[in-house]
């Protein structure tokens, strides 16, 4: 089974006409017609060039509602199960396998692999073969009576594995941000000296990345598709700077994140040095790829909307409304040529992409690691850290201050004699509330689980655990010694 996944931009780069093809015809254009296959759609050929089904089918009606990431991952999962199934014995196929066949199929994921799938991993998995088999059962497809398996009311069926994961939060200290900053991302050595050794073109725009992350609460997928027109230079009132993420924001949901000024100062400074750099050095490299581009030819700041051409259309769109897709490809013709619009910078004058900036975080938290070793350093790097916990330091943080905040708000309303509190204030200055409005979370559940995280857990245990080793204390001591303190 061979399997190709919609790419115009390949079309392009690649496409040579058959035998019998006008040579003439463009290629691109057809695959970019309205109504054609949407892009990052996977399909399936057997051995002789046909279209295998179901699954064309089935991927050609979930490209109507789902993006091209989870297209592709919902596509390597349904070759993962249909190359299981037929090395069964007797084989099987999606529309023949039974239940003992997924169970077997969840089993060997699960448990018999070389490296067993992690219960998020499968989770995902699953969910290919029940979209699957919903489709399959659809009255409209009629492929099948009913699925293979039982499906009881509460959603819970035999390929239901794995507990619920816990919000996985690490979040950093101040001076271990600090370290890492400087350290890991800027290069220098914990004394304070420039390290020689260190190998980076732009320091500064892998540190001020991360420290708008820090500061705003904003994901990878977030901060990394800035456009330069968005943040803009410091203001002269030193006002933080107001963003409105809607496309780039977890499933649409639109929020506004305020870029402070200190931030905006670091930022200035690298468009002004690293980045005015890089845009000289890639208008060449951008012109040649200009026919793949969206040249954007009037910027309207005030109604915040860009116009230009993209595939040889007129385009118009709001910024706030831009998919990170066009966000990457869209420039500016100036007199030096063309000039990305992304505020982050990478080779050819490119936006990075979020999985780059895993791979320079990653980097400089080992660099962090290794020299807060060498070096004996006071600071103590966590031995596991990702970008995104840059947002949960920020969100646990935050939490931090506005309970303080609203604590002490509260304190000097009664002692100035105002003892009214109505329903509507504690909800409108709820810190729970505020924190889940600024981190674009659609249920305060998950806001909720920040929660474990405002106090220091470990050092409390230490303690408990330390005064109930002490040899001359009784179990009846300690419970009378926590008693008198709740009592206090």
């Amino acid at each position: 089974m061979d399997h190709f996944f919609v790419s115009p931009s390949k079309v392009r780069r690649f496409y040579e006409a058959p035998a019998g093809v006008d040579p003439d015809f463009d290629a691109e254009a057809y695959v970019r017609r309205p109504g054609a296959v949407k892009e990052g759609t996977p399909f399936y050929l057997d051995s002789d060039m046909r279209p295998l089904e179901p699954l064309c089918s089935f991927f050609l009606e979930l490209s109507k509602t789902l993006k091209a990431k989870s297209l592709q991952d919902y596509g390597y999962d349904a070759m993962d199960v249909v190359e299981f199934l037929a090395e069964l014995d007797p084989p099987a196929d999606l529309l023949s396998a039974t239940e003992e066949d997924l169970v077997a199929y969840r089993e060997d994921c699960t448990e018999y692999r070389e490296k067993p799938d992690e219960p998020a991993t499968w989770k995902r998995r699953r969910a290919t073969i029940n979209r699957f088999y919903d489709w399959a059962t659809d009255p409209r497809t009629k492929l099948l009576e009913e699925r293979p398996y039982y499906r009881r009311p509460n959603g819970r069926d035999v390929l239901s594995w794995g507990a619920v994961s816990e919000l996985d939060v690490r979040h950093l200290t101040y001076r271990q941000w600090r370290f890492l900053k400087q350290v890991g991302l800027r290069g220098y050595l914990p004394d304070g000296r420039l390290d020689p050794a260190f190998r980076c073109r732009t320091p500064l725009r892998n540190s001020v990345a991360p420290e708008l992350a820090i500061t705003t609460g904003m994901r990878s997928r977030e901060f990394s598709s800035l456009l330069d027109i968005e943040v803009g230079p410091p203001r002269r009132d030193a006002s933080p700077a107001e963003v409105a993420l809607r496309a780039t924001a977890k499933r649409g949901w639109p929020r506004t994140a305020a870029v402070q000024d200190p931030t905006l100062r670091e930022l200035d400074l690298y468009r002004r040095t690293e980045r005015a750099a890089m845009v000289r050095a890639s208008a060449k490299s951008l012109y040649k790829a200009r026919a793949e581009l969206f040249v954007v030819d009037d910027i309207d700041l005030r109604k915040m909307e860009l116009k230009g051409v993209l595939h040889g259309r007129r385009r118009t769109f709001k910024v706030a409304g831009m998919p990170a897709e066009i966000r990457r490809i869209a420039v500016t013709e100036g007199d030096r040529g063309l000039e990305a619009m992304a505020l982050f910078l990478g080779r050819g004058g490119r936006m990075l992409s979020k999985q780059r900036w895993g791979q320079i975080f990653d980097e400089a938290h080992l660099r962090a690691l290794r020299l807060s070793e060498e070096y004996k350093s006071e600071v103590v790097m966590p031995a596991r850290l990702r970008i995104h916990d840059t947002r949960h330091t920020f969100a646990i943080y935050m939490l931090h201050v506005l309970t303080h905040l609203l604590l002490r708000e509260e304190a000097e309303r009664y002692l100035a004699g105002d003892h009214s509190a109505f329903f509507t204030d504690h909800l409108s200055r709820n810190p729970l509330l505020i924190l889940q409005r600024i981190l674009g979370h659609q249920s305060p559940k998950t806001t909720l689980r920040y929660l474990t995280y405002i106090r220091d857990t470990n050092a409390l245990v230490t303690k408990a655990i330390a005064e109930w080793n002490d040899r001359e204390s009784t179990y009846a001591d300690y419970a009378s010694a926590l008693a008198d303190r709740e009592v206090a």
